[in-house]
């Protein structure tokens, strides 16, 4: 396995602060209906199967995407972890978002993912991992703190 290949599985790590109480920020990122309005559309977070399913169509200029993935862990506003990223018989990537309120009206959310690629030619899925939780995290805190919908 070359350098570039094990540098390319270490975890991912990106962190916003949100002007915004922490039960207000929990229950964006984690409710039934996911991360819609705001960043997806259709998605659902069933939490007794313990199974997520992703769709997204604003985001992929009008292409229908799906993925489904397989809830680890929820502890109540603190964190929330999956497998998600279908590929052969599991799943690709590992993500655990956290939440640490600084103050009454501010919390930071962490998010951390493990996206498992085979070689160099499969980098651009981990790139592509890193775009996308770069830009849900910006449209979601112009959802928590502005209430607006960009896409």
């Amino acid at each position: 396995m070359s350098e570039t290949i094990g540098i390319s599985n270490q975890e991912m790590e990106f962190h916003e602060r949100f002007k915004a109480p922490l039960e207000v920020v929990w229950k964006a990122f984690y409710n039934p209906n996911g991360w819609d309005p705001w960043f997806t559309d259709g998605m659902k977070i069933d939490e007794e199967s313990g199974e997520i399913y992703f769709r997204w169509f604003r985001l992929t200029d009008g292409q229908v995407v799906t993925d489904n993935g397989r809830i680890v862990s929820v502890i109540h506003k603190r964190l929330f972890s999956f497998w998600w990223y279908e590929y052969e018989d599991g799943y690709r990537s590992f993500v655990e978002f956290s939440f640490q309120p600084t103050d009454e009206d501010e919390t930071i959310v962490t998010v951390k993912d493990r996206t498992f690629v085979k070689d160099e030619s499969e980098l651009s899925i981990r790139y592509g991992c890193a775009y996308g939780w770069g830009q849900m995290l910006l449209l979601a805190k112009l959802y928590i703190e502005k209430g607006l919908v960009v896409i």
